[in-house]
């Protein structure tokens, strides 16, 4: 199960692919790149990180609006705070937006990690407002969305579905994948149908959609981004992207066997075909890399033992985003020292920075 507690005050290791962005556009390039622990890193020429986070960090006090859509409930926060659109002709347009969708964690639910993603919206407004201060440029406005994953809260249909096999649940494996796969298949049909839903006259035009999620929904993101190519931008929490090598590890500490009737070769054979370490992530070829031209800001905890590093290091060290002068911008690991499975204060700032500078700047679309 899923830890949904924040903390702050560990230290982030020096194992980055590439520091977070100023919000400056004028230097969002001017990067160096070496190497630190066998891992890529990059240290950009101003301001390397996102400032640090007020103590505690910041809960967004905004409006929340539920929303149906299709029959999947949503929460909605920051559509009360939008900019109104006039209905006079010669009225200026309203900003574009941008809209991050977030994927809770396993046992979670939209409501219990609701302190996330206010945190996230909290982040990115208070960027939006530092942007402002420093320059004239004009950014999009933002939309925080979240829903229950399959099995969860409002759509929970088997508790013991959510259990891992020390729980007793035998089908731990096939409960998790199925619920990794529906819900970033979820995220794809929020993606097709939000706007439409949001702004049934046309008001407003939505021209990013970003993507976050913690533990089952970080994992969840590593397929949204390999899958949907309208979503560029995504922090996974605390995930992997080899759900094969993390089965492989977990089984025999569960005192499990890495094969039937725990892991049957048929999902092993469909972990083989759809997982985003079975594709070709590290592929210089944007016509068969699905990672080819995303932004993704990578946090995990050093010493999480529910989903260890290591079972993402070799798919992270070798994914490609784009050539040499693009990957340094836009491929981040935020690996923190002494933090196991949670999420962290220094991720969420890292995350609402990240979503800013990649998916709110006319300057850099």
């Amino acid at each position: 199960m899923c830890n949904n507690k924040a903390s702050s005050g560990a230290r982030i290791r020096s194992s980055v692919i590439a520091d977070a962005p100023s919000v400056d556009p004028k230097t969002f390039n001017k990067a160096s790149i070496g190497t630190v622990d066998g891992m890529l890193t990059g240290n950009l020429a101003k301001p390397p990180n996102p400032p640090p986070p007020p103590s505690p960090i910041a809960i967004s006090t905004s409006i929340l609006t539920k929303m149906d859509i299709g029959g999947l409930p949503v929460n909605i926060f920051g559509l009360e705070e939008l900019t109104p659109a006039s209905s006079r002709a010669s009225a200026p347009t309203p900003p574009d937006l941008c809209i991050a969708i977030h994927m809770h964690g396993r046992g979670g639910s939209a409501d219990n990690e609701e302190k996330i993603v206010r945190q996230i919206y909290d982040r990115v407004e208070r960027s939006k407002q530092q942007y402002a201060q420093q320059s004239q440029g004009q950014t999009f406005e933002f939309l925080a969305v979240s829903f229950d994953a399959r099995n969860h809260g409002h759509r929970m249909t088997n508790e013991i579905g959510q259990k891992g096999w020390k729980q007793g649940n035998k089908a731990h494996a096939m409960d998790l994948y199925s619920m990794i796969v529906g819900t970033a298949q979820d995220v794809s049909f929020l993606v097709d149908f939000l706007p439409s839903f949001l702004f049934p006259y046309d008001e407003r035009r939505v021209v990013n959609f970003a993507v976050t999620g913690k533990s089952l929904g970080g994992h969840a993101v590593w397929h949204v981004l390999a899958k949907c190519d309208r979503i560029k931008i995504g922090v996974p929490f605390i995930s992997c992207p080899d759900l094969g090598r993390l089965f492989a590890q977990r089984a025999p500490k569960s005192f499990v066997t890495n094969g039937p009737p725990y892991i049957p070769a048929s999902l092993s054979s469909l972990i083989s075909q759809v997982d985003p370490a079975s594709l070709p992530y590290n592929a210089p070829d944007p016509s068969q890399n699905p990672f080819w031209g995303k932004r993704i800001c990578i946090c995990n905890g050093q010493e999480d033992r529910l989903v260890p590093w290591p079972c993402a290091e070799r798919f992270v060290q070798q994914l490609k985003v784009g050539p040499p002068n693009v990957q340094r911008n836009n491929l981040r690991v935020v690996l923190q020292e002494g933090i196991g499975h949670e999420v962290t204060e220094q991720m969420i700032e890292e995350a609402g920075h990240w979503i800013f500078v990649h998916g709110m700047l006319y300057e850099i679309q």
